[in-house]
């Protein structure tokens, strides 16, 4: 579902914020030049707002909230994976469970490790593993941002 909503939020978001700030710079522009007065000057600046903030703060929302649903994806596969190969994982075993490049999975493994003093162990075939003793299973359900995900919810029960 994080994945799916982060699709969503990047799509609407980036069209929002680009049509929003097309709008508000078209409408600037239309003030700017007709040198408007009284209501028409009221009219132009309720349509700035409307067809034009408010669309470009959605779009800057949703794409906020598309990163960080992605966030929370990677960071749930990471206690998912964690749980399964019991405290102790490799890059190779958490870049195939996020669906990460391992560039980007060992940025994310360094992150944690640093985070919970993982320990460090190499095979004899030269893999080097992560282990995380001292995460507990009280960490695989924590929520780093619950405000947000508050937020996240209710946007899921209104669409």
């Amino acid at each position: 579902m994080n994945w799916i909503l982060s699709l969503v939020g990047k799509a609407l978001g980036i069209a929002l914020l680009f049509s929003g700030g097309t709008v508000s710079t078209a409408i600037l522009l239309g003030i700017a030049a007709s040198h408007a007065t009284g209501g028409i000057l009221a009219l132009l600046s309720m349509l700035l707002v409307f067809f034009g903030l408010a669309p470009a703060l959605i779009g800057a929302g949703l794409l906020f909230l598309g990163a960080s649903a992605k966030r929370r994806l990677i960071r749930e596969r990471f206690f998912q994976t964690l749980h399964i190969k019991q405290g102790r994982l490799s890059l190779l075993d958490f870049s195939a469970a996020a669906r990460l490049e391992p560039a980007i999975a060992r940025r994310h493994l360094d992150g944690w490790a640093k985070e919970f003093d993982a320990t460090f162990e190499v095979s004899d075939e030269g893999e080097i593993y992560y282990v995380f003793a001292g995460v507990s299973p009280s960490f695989y359900n924590r929520d780093p941002l619950p405000s947000l995900n508050y937020w996240v919810r209710r946007l899921e029960e209104i669409f």
